[in-house]
């Protein structure tokens, strides 16, 4: 349950920053950037193959026109894995989260990364601005982020890896352990 109301208070507060924030479509219209939990929805347009797959290769539904202009750009937070440290230790739980961001750029220039750049930057200032989240949750350091190497044109991709740090309840009737000039006391 911590890990999830951690990803859910992840995701309003990058709603909340990018409420405002768009960026043009193909027709020049302007899009707003649209926040996920762990999965962009599903699939609903006509299909689009990679190059070179054939219809039998297909392993299931894939993204079409209507679902980039509906889904894109898009930030995704994605709930990675836990970590309790020692027992009873009240730092005792990290919470690794990904942040994916997505654009969609047609334009031959490919320069969509620059938009992925940009949504990365202001979640980064955002973040580190103020690295508690409802009280609860402890954004660690170091704050990682990077470009695909390998773009999917005309779909632009970016990470950001968060480690978050929240308290862990004791355990009922917990022995704790201290240390007085040596010696171990409970």
């Amino acid at each position: 349950m911590i890990a999830l109301n951690l990803q859910d208070a992840l995701v309003a507060r990058l709603r909340d920053i990018f409420k405002s924030y768009s960026l043009p479509t193909k027709s020049g219209a302007e899009k707003s950037v649209k926040v996920y939990p762990q999965h962009l929805p599903r699939p609903k347009g006509p299909t689009v193959k990679p190059r070179g797959q054939d219809e039998e290769e297909s392993d299931g539904d894939m993204y079409g026109p209507e679902d980039f202009e509906e889904n894109f750009p898009c930030i995704v937070v994605i709930f990675d894995d836990g970590t309790d440290k020692e027992e009873n230790a009240p730092d005792a739980t990290r919470i690794s989260v990904r942040i994916l961001i997505g654009v969609y750029d047609e334009s031959p220039g490919e320069q969509g990364y620059r938009d992925v750049m940009n949504i990365m930057e202001t979640i980064r200032q955002e973040l580190l601005k103020e690295r508690y989240l409802d009280r609860k949750y402890r954004l660690e350091m170091p704050f990682k982020w990077n470009l695909f190497q390998d773009q999917p044109w005309p779909v632009f991709f970016g990470q950001i890896e968060t480690v978050w740090e929240t308290g862990r309840p004791l355990m009922p009737n917990a022995e704790i352990l201290t240390i007085h000039g040596g010696e171990i006391h409970v």
